[in-house]
């Protein structure tokens, strides 16, 4: 086997240019993947070794935006919406490892965005306050359901259904807010200090995994990477969702005036891609990371590779709700670390890729 020099793209053969990169490929230019890794010392590597992965990682962030501005069929959403199935699920060597080009999750977006402006028109023009718990329940999940449709694209086996993504996020979402109180009012809550916002990141984070991993177990076609973010995100969107309706709902009750109400959905919308969805999402993929190629038992959590792993999203979490006053005015802090916790996804989607590779599916 032989890597590209300049991304660490595995290679076959036969190949002159690298799939990944577009680089030419050459004998001379190809050397082992954990030399490349080695010569680095940037955060990105850091963090890449830290989540246990042997190879380099390349993270093509444009590539995650670049279908988004081409032109699609109806026949190309319905597609991607058709999977999961006996008669769709593709065989394992018809599985492709080449790094994704999501657009689906775009026009999700927008419809929710158009579906929002006309409730939006329904209250400001004519004052119909029947349209208000609309707006809410289309505003919590405008973007949360958005970057659910992302992972979706993003899995690559294709292996789980629509259906079943919509019961986790539903049924999981709900079922994390429940172990989640469960377990606050085992042990209890103080003050939002930062030992407060430690115990926090600690409690949600664990309540939001049991139940990823309840639906994980669940699924039998469930064994790889991708799949444990696709399902660790259908959890943690129902509970960014559900949660954010509620603090809309309770702004309203409280007599904060529906302009609050709105500017709190805003901000939890901007602020929802580096949150519970993608904290989640890491969590089930750390489950798969752990799992390996064994059944899936409660011995995963003895594991270290999960404990590794699932501590990102944990310390994420309770920075996030920290009362750090760096940048507060910009809201600084949480739009750095949903720079972090998408340069992790990044990296375990590639772990994912890899995991195609080791399959030989297809051959670019």
């Amino acid at each position: 086997m032989k890597y590209c020099s300049n991304c660490g793209n595995l290679l076959s053969d036969i190949d002159k240019f690298c799939d990944s990169c577009g680089r030419n490929v050459d004998a001379g230019n190809s050397q082992p993947i954990t030399n490349l890794v080695d010569e680095k010392g940037s955060i990105i590597d850091s963090l890449n070794e830290y989540v246990g992965n042997t190879n380099s990682v390349n993270l093509n962030w444009k590539d995650l935006f670049t279908d988004v501005f081409k032109s699609h069929s109806v026949d190309e959403a319905e597609d991607i919406f058709i999977c999961g199935t006996k008669k769709t699920t593709p065989l394992l060597s018809e599985v492709s490892a080449t790094w994704p080009r999501p657009w689906l999750y775009s026009r999700v977006f927008f419809i929710f965005v158009l579906t929002f402006i006309l409730l939006r028109v329904c209250w400001d023009f004519f004052n119909n306050t029947n349209v208000i718990p609309g707006m809410i329940a289309v505003g919590a999940f405008t973007v949360p359901l958005t970057t659910l449709i992302f992972f979706l694209e993003v899995n690559a086996f294709r292996n789980i259904s629509v259906y079943y993504i919509v019961k986790t996020l539903l049924v999981g979402g709900c079922a994390s807010l429940v172990a989640t109180l469960f377990l606050f009012s085992i042990i209890g809550f103080g003050e939002m200090d930062f030992a407060g916002a430690c115990m926090i990141g600690i409690i949600e984070e664990v309540g939001k995994v049991i139940i990823v991993y309840f639906f994980i177990k669940r699924l039998l076609s469930c064994n790889f990477i991708l799949n444990g973010l696709l399902i660790g995100a259908s959890v943690g969107a129902g509970f960014a969702a559900f949660e954010s309706s509620g603090y809309a709902f309770n702004i309203l009750v409280n007599g904060y005036g529906l302009d609050m109400m709105m500017d709190n959905i805003y901000l939890r919308g901007f602020l929802a891609p580096g949150g519970h969805i993608t904290w989640a999402a890491i969590s089930g993929a750390a489950i798969m990371i752990a799992k390996g190629n064994k059944a899936l038992t409660f011995e995963v959590f003895l594991n270290k590779r999960f404990w590794r792993i699932f501590f990102i999203p944990v310390v994420l979490h309770a920075v996030w709700d920290m009362p750090l006053n760096i940048g507060s005015d910009i809201y600084l802090i949480p739009c750095v670390l949903t720079l972090a916790v998408w340069v992790v996804v990044l990296i375990l989607i590639n772990m994912g890729l890899d995991e195609v590779k080791q399959y030989n599916t297809v051959e670019e």
